[in-house]
């Protein structure tokens, strides 16, 4: 049915936008990163949720790296937050 979320798709595009639209952690105080942080942490729920069955395929190897870069960004993140404390 078109408009209804009939799968991951939809939301592997919202991944992808989360990353990139990636905020100046520099700029970014405390509270906005420690916001931001658990933003991108639900997000990885919704990701690791979607994970594909089968380990050997495309579909597969995009979630993989999306997963990867979205645990990089929120690295990122948690260290910007420590350089603040």
């Amino acid at each position: 049915m078109p408009g209804k979320n009939n799968g991951p798709i939809p939301f592997r595009f919202s991944v992808k936008a989360v990353l990139e639209e990636v905020p100046d952690l520099d700029q970014m105080d405390f509270a906005a990163l420690k916001e931001y942080h658990q933003e991108l942490e639900f997000v990885l729920e919704k990701l690791d949720a979607a994970e594909p069955r089968n380990e050997n395929s495309e579909a597969y190897d995009v979630w993989a790296e999306e997963h990867e870069d979205l645990e990089d960004l929120i690295d990122e993140v948690l260290d910007r937050m420590e350089d603040l404390i």
